[in-house]
């Protein structure tokens, strides 16, 4: 067996054995599980789970209430029901930020992408050149923010932008006015069916109708509590 000299002038520290023990025990700690059954396990499960409220519901009311209406006059509904979506809020204040910053933005990023394009048919009629399209959305984008400042609405020009890039980069050179135009009217329809909606069915309301729901399930059901009561 070969042993090594400890080096001169140099000692081991030297770690008390209570020490040692508690540092064993940190490790080896596991939390008490002995009170977690099957019952309690689904009871945290379901407090985890996400909560459908007022907002969320009133949110698909509209948007399925936009495609039903657009379904019956066959016409494409996928932007009114993203501007009923976005127009939703808590209440009717909420409601006219979100909604209206969709609106005055797809409004302004429409008209100015439309006026975008218009130049740059005039310089390439055929739509050849699409390197010109690269100063003109520099130009647009800076125009957007400095319209969405004046009109107070900082806030419009995300979906602004949105509408602006589509219209140069997306659109046909023959149909960009009336792509341009059936975005701002439906938007316009979706954040106005959001807005009435919230309006016909404000949080006050609803909250009165779930609590007059729950006194008559109560009395027809004794002991009777629904899942979900919370209303927001």
């Amino acid at each position: 067996m070969i042993s090594h000299p400890r080096p001169a002038g140099k000692a081991f520290p030297r770690i008390p054995l209570s020490d040692i023990r508690a540092y064993a025990g940190v490790i080896e700690h596991r939390p008490d599980d002995s009170d977690c059954t099957l019952e309690t396990a689904m009871e945290d499960a379901h407090s985890h789970l996400p909560h459908i409220g007022l907002r969320n519901l009133k949110s698909a009311f509209s948007a399925a209430l936009c495609a039903g209406i657009y379904y019956l006059i066959d016409r494409n509904p996928t932007f009114a029901c993203i501007g009923a979506v976005y127009g939703m809020g808590n209440d009717m204040g909420h409601s006219w930020q979100q909604g209206g910053n969709r609106l005055i933005g797809t409004i302004i990023g429409g008209f100015l992408g439309m006026g975008l394009f218009w130049c740059y048919l005039l310089l390439a009629p055929a739509g050849e050149s699409r390197a010109l399209l690269i100063p003109l959305t520099f130009v647009g984008v800076v125009v957007l923010i400095c319209l969405s400042q004046m009109f107070r609405w900082p806030t419009a020009v995300q979906p602004g932008s949105v509408v602006l890039c589509i219209i140069l980069f997306n659109t046909p050179t023959d149909t960009y006015v009336s792509y341009a135009l059936n975005r701002m009217v439906d938007t316009g329809v979706g954040v106005l069916m959001s807005m009435l909606i919230n309006y016909l069915f404000p949080r006050e309301r609803l909250v009165r109708w779930i609590a007059w729901w729950k006194k008559r399930a109560n009395a027809m059901v004794p002991g009777f509590t629904p899942t979900h009561d919370r209303p927001d």
